[in-house]
């Protein structure tokens, strides 16, 4: 485990944002089984029945948005989100307070772009809802879809506070090898 990550593991802040983040982790697991039966159940249909099931493919696309944001949080608190561990690992290696810094810039970047994006998503949210937007076909199948807004931006904002967490975290280890502790 990173030194930044280690430090934040012991506080109830971290603990606290982790818990979440494996709920929502759950929460995209499930979507993900109901995916799988969804497209299952549209393959058996067309295959045995000559009948589809209605929008699958409207509401496997808006499904998977809110899995990969509902995942999302999860793996950046875990420290497993996408980064060149190879190079990384080798500044590690040779430089490690280097590579901390390096850290540290990558989740303060992450911290503002999660905030960007949440800034521009949420208003959303209210529009969806206020608007009564759907997702499907008319006639057909329709869904709302602030349900999926929502899970975004749950996801968003339990990320950005999961890379807000560790640029702190990391922030901390600089600080603390600066001081020689």
């Amino acid at each position: 485990m990173n030194p930044a990550l280690a430090a934040l593991a012991q506080g109830p802040v971290y603990r606290f944002v982790r818990g979440l983040a494996v709920i929502c982790a759950v929460a995209g697991s499930v979507g993900t089984l109901g995916i799988m039966a969804l497209i299952n159940a549209d393959v058996i249909g067309r295959g045995m029945f000559d009948t589809p099931m209605p929008a699958t493919a409207e509401i496997v696309s808006a499904a998977i948005v809110s899995i990969v944001f509902l995942q999302l949080p999860l793996a950046t608190v875990s420290g497993r989100n996408i980064r060149s561990d190879m190079f990384i690992n080798r500044i590690e290696g040779r430089r490690p307070r280097a590579a901390i810094v390096l850290d540290a810039f990558h989740h303060v970047i992450g911290t503002l772009m999660l905030a960007i994006m949440l800034y521009f998503v949420a208003p959303h949210l209210g529009t969806a809802i206020g608007r009564g937007e759907t997702i499907g076909l008319y006639g057909v199948l329709l869904l709302p879809s602030w349900p999926f807004v929502l899970l975004i931006v749950v996801g968003l904002g339990l990320t950005l506070a999961a890379y807000a967490l560790l640029s702190l975290g990391y922030v901390r280890a600089i600080l603390m090898k600066e001081s020689g502790q």
